[in-house]
C-alpha cells in the first residue's frame, strides 16, 4: 500500500471517528452497525452463479491439461514401439489436442478477465445496497467487519440482513 492510500485511509479513520464522537458529544443518537461483505458475496445468489460457472471453466481447462499429460506419456512409452504410421497418427492426435488445449486457455484468459470485472460489479452492488441499508434504517456509520478489532453491545451485525435484502432485489428483477 502506498503512502497516499494509506494516508487516505487515516483520513477516513479519523472522519470515521469525528462523526461517532460529534453524535456522543452533541447528545444525538449514534447508531453503528458492521457488515462482513466477504460473507455477502459468497451467498450473494449472483455471485455463487458466476463463481460456479467459472469453477466449470476452471475444471474444462485441467481436464484437458490432464488428457494431453496422459497422451504425452503414453506416446513416450510406447513410440519406440510403434509403427511409422501409428506414430505419425498420434503425433498428429497430440498435436490437436494442444491446439486445442491452446486455443481453450486463450478462452479461459478472457473469461478471467469477464469475472474480475463482474467481480467489481458485484461489489459495487453489495455497497449500494449496504448504503442504501444504512440509510433506510438510520445508521450513523457501518463498518466493514474487516477492519474491526472490537466492538461494543451497542454495535450490530447487519451481514443477514443485507444477504436477505440483495438476494430479494435480484430475484426480482428475474
Amino acid at each position: 500500500m502506498s503512502g497516499t492510500e494509506r494516508g487516505k485511509m487515516n483520513i477516513k479513520k479519523v472522519f470515521g471517528l469525528c462523526i461517532i464522537f460529534s453524535g456522543l458529544v452533541f447528545g444525538e443518537t449514534v447508531k453503528i452497525g458492521y457488515v462482513d461483505v466477504k460473507e455477502v458475496y459468497y451467498k450473494y445468489d449472483k455471485a455463487v452463479k458466476m463463481e460456479e460457472a467459472f469453477n466449470k471453466e476452471v475444471e474444462k481447462v485441467s481436464e484437458l491439461e490432464k488428457t494431453i499429460k496422459k497422451m504425452q506419456s503414453e506416446y513416450e512409452q510406447n513410440k519406440d514401439i510403434m509403427k511409422p504410421d501409428e506414430r505419425i497418427k498420434k503425433e498428429a492426435e497430440l498435436k490437436l489436442k494442444i491446439q486445442e488445449y491452446s486455443t481453450t486457455v486463450g478462452e479461459f484468459k478472457k473469461k478471467m478477465d469477464d469475472k474480475q470485472k463482474e467481480t467489481e460489479k458485484i461489489i459495487d452492488e453489495i455497497k449500494k445496497e449496504v448504503q442504501a441499508y444504512g440509510e433506510k434504517n438510520k445508521y450513523t456509520v457501518i463498518l466493514a467487519s474487516t477492519s474491526i478489532l472490537y466492538y461494543g453491545t451497542d454495535v450490530v451485525d447487519i451481514t443477514e440482513d443485507i444477504i436477505k435484502s440483495i438476494n430479494k432485489k435480484a430475484g426480482d428483477k428475474k
